[in-house]
């Protein structure tokens, strides 16, 4: 479970990596203060003069709004196919199979 957590973690970090200019400027700053700064949400509340039920809705609205972004607009699966295609360059894989790879990313993105 505590692995899940964590790639669950990673994987909003990069979501609020690729979006977070999108939310809007309360939003944003809630969800960097939560996710980036780790601040717990009665820190956040204190600091933003607010109830820790209003930073939680944030957080919530938040996180769906970077969840719809990434569904539309695939920037994070996108970014982690590139890496994973420039690791398996690195590590001098059979280039014929990265060269269909690569076709068949774009070819997806067409």
């Amino acid at each position: 479970m505590m692995n899940e957590d964590l790639s669950n973690f990673i994987y909003i970090n990069k979501l609020l990596d690729a979006y977070k200019e999108l939310l809007s400027h309360s939003q944003k700053e809630i969800m960097v203060l939560y996710y980036e700064f780790n601040l717990s949400l009665s820190e956040i509340a204190e600091e933003k003069n607010i109830s820790r039920s209003a930073v939680n809705d944030a957080i919530k609205k938040g996180l769906k709004s970077l969840e719809e972004y990434e569904e539309k607009l695939h920037m994070v699966k996108n970014k982690d196919e590139l890496i994973q295609l420039s690791n398996k360059i690195d590590k001098e894989e059979d280039i014929n199979e990265i060269k269909k790879q690569i076709k068949e990313f774009i070819k997806d993105k067409e």
